[in-house]
């Protein structure tokens, strides 16, 4: 398998995530952009590039995606406390 097949694989995701919101319900398309940057950070892990932050993320993000698509109000919180999490770890680097 060659060194780019993960990304090649992320790309089709996305790809075809994109097709798929068309025609999707609403939630669909951000709990694809949630598992898509849940991937981004196991290939930065794959590469040796993760740091403890980036996994607990990954582990917010594993919470994210096991609720129920109809918990928007979780779904929309967890996602607002993320971002600030990131916001902040980006205003220190």
């Amino acid at each position: 398998m060659s060194d780019n097949a993960d990304f090649y694989g992320l790309i089709s995701f996305l790809l075809t995530s994109a097709r798929g919101c068309i025609d999707e319900p609403k939630m669909y398309g951000p709990f694809r952009l949630v598992n898509a940057t849940n991937r981004v950070i196991e290939l930065l892990g794959h590469r040796g590039l993760d740091d403890d932050f980036l996994k607990q993320i990954r582990t917010k993000l594993d919470e994210i995606e096991g609720i129920d698509l109809n918990d928007e109000e979780f779904f929309i919180k967890s996602l607002d406390d993320l971002i600030l999490a990131v916001v902040n770890k980006v205003g220190k680097l």
